[in-house]
Formats: C-alpha cells, structure tokens, sequence
C-alpha cells in the first residue's frame, strides 16, 4: 500500500503511508497508474514527490507532438524495391532513447511499405 486518498476540492489527494514496512513505488510508476499527470499534479497528489524538479516521461512527450500530412507531388508508384523512398526527421526529444538519442529518422520505401527507424 502506498498511502491513503482524500478528496478536497474536486481533487484527490494521496496521503503516504507511514507504516513501517511500507514501500513507496517510483515517481515515474505512481505518475503512469494515476494517467499521467504533470508535474505540478503529482506534487499536488504525492506530496512526498514535492521536491521532484523533472519527471521523464516518453509517453507523455510522444502525446505532445503533432503529425502533419504531407502533400505529395509524385503521381506514380514506385515499379521496384526502394524505387520511391519517403523520410523524415523528428526531434529532438526532451527524453532520450535507451540509446541516448534524441532525433529519429523514418524512411518508408513505397513499393513494398516497409518502414525503417533510426
């Protein structure tokens, strides 16, 4: 058990439990169970994460990003293997790969739909 919930002002908060043989789970675990709130929520919910400048979180900065539909100009399709190749880049990301990387590539070969990412 990690603590007990109250409610004040349309808000839940979590009260930690101070038994003895109590765990506390990670920041990043609590933060994915409650729905991934910010920051500013967590501390609000967790006091205990009061002292938390950052929390990494690569769901949360996936779900930040847009996606845009590309005009394209070709009006054939591609008659053989990697005839037609479409890329792109994103990045960078605030939260890095298990890498260490923070820019991807994307390519997209259009006779046979394959994607590549790297």
């Amino acid at each position: 058990m990690i603590g007990t919930g109250y409610e004040s002002r349309g808000l839940y908060h979590l009260r930690p439990s101070t038994h003895v043989g109590a765990v506390m789970e990670s920041p990043s675990l609590i933060h994915a169970q409650l729905g991934h709130p910010s920051l500013a929520k967590l501390q609000q919910l967790v006091p205990a994460f009061s002292k938390l400048s950052r929390l990494d979180c690569e769901s949360c900065q996936l779900g930040k990003h847009s996606s845009t539909s590309i005009s394209f100009c070709v009006t054939r399709d591609a008659s053989s293997p990697f005839g037609l190749v479409h890329s792109d880049i994103w990045g960078p990301s605030r939260v890095k790969s298990t890498l260490g990387f923070q820019y991807f590539f994307t390519f997209i070969d259009d006779y046979s739909k394959c994607t590549w990412l790297f």
